[in-house]
């Protein structure tokens, strides 16, 4: 296979890992077991928003590129399809065609429909609510909230706001209808449903990558993830205390 091809795989299934929440240290294991796979040593370079490849040649000498990653999510089935593929690879290499194709597929998987999210997230604020001591009063409201957030969420990325934004509306809305709901239904636990209508948007992975990262000693990818995660703290939190203190002096 030639150069530009194996780089051009290597960097598709690295970016694929990447945009789906994967560690640093997975995707740069996965794409140099790529690289030597079709006989060819690489030195990459991964961080949280870009990968820098170089593959190196004896017959054709080397070749470097770069790619950009601008949006991340989380998706654990694409991480899981994309180490299987490149774990295929080791033992049975596949030609460019067959690699690009099957890479396309699993970029193209569908995530779970809309309405499923929304049941979910529902759901679970419904339960952590019953988790953390609430009565089956707060479990509704966290209910109700939970998927109220979702949708919020949900439109407003879609819209392109700014994250930091995104985060700041959703605790100041959970924090103010949770206030609002205690003041109105008596028995109800405010801090209960506030804790359980946001917790789905508390960024465990990205602090549990950010301290992995840490200790493989990809220094640069994991203080930016464990700064990426303080930022959507901070966010939350600053707009569960305005509302907070807002609902105060409102209600």
């Amino acid at each position: 296979m030639k150069l530009h091809e194996v780089l051009d795989i290597a960097l598709e299934a690295g970016e694929l890992l990447l945009r789906n929440g994967a560690e640093t240290y997975r995707v740069e294991e996965s794409i140099t077991r790529i690289c030597k796979a079709y006989g060819h040593s690489c030195e990459a370079i991964v961080l949280p928003t870009g990968i820098f490849l170089t593959v190196y040649s004896s017959e054709y000498g080397s070749e470097t590129s770069v790619r950009r990653i601008r949006v991340r999510t989380l998706d654990l089935t694409k991480i899981d399809r994309v180490n299987s593929f490149s774990r295929k690879i080791a033992s049975n290499p596949l030609s460019f065609e067959e690699a690009k194709k099957e890479l396309e597929e699993i970029k193209n998987l569908k995530f779970y429909p809309i309405p499923i999210q929304f049941a979910a997230s529902t759901v679970v604020s419904f339960a952590y609510a019953l988790l953390f001591g609430g009565n089956t009063a707060d479990g509704i409201i966290a209910f109700v909230i939970g998927g109220i957030l979702f949708l919020m969420n949900y439109f407003m990325v879609k819209s392109g706001y700014f994250p930091f934004l995104i985060y700041f509306a959703i605790g100041f809305f959970s924090g103010f209808i949770s206030m609002a709901s205690e003041y109105l239904i008596p028995g109800c636990n405010a801090y209960i449903i506030i804790i359980s209508s946001i917790i789905m948007f508390l960024p465990g992975v990205a602090m549990t990558n950010g301290i992995r990262d840490l200790l493989a000693s990809d220094t640069i990818s994991g203080l930016t993830r464990l700064g990426e995660a303080f930022l959507i703290v901070l966010a939350l939190g600053m707009g569960v205390w305005i509302s907070i203190l807002s609902a105060h002096y409102i209600l």
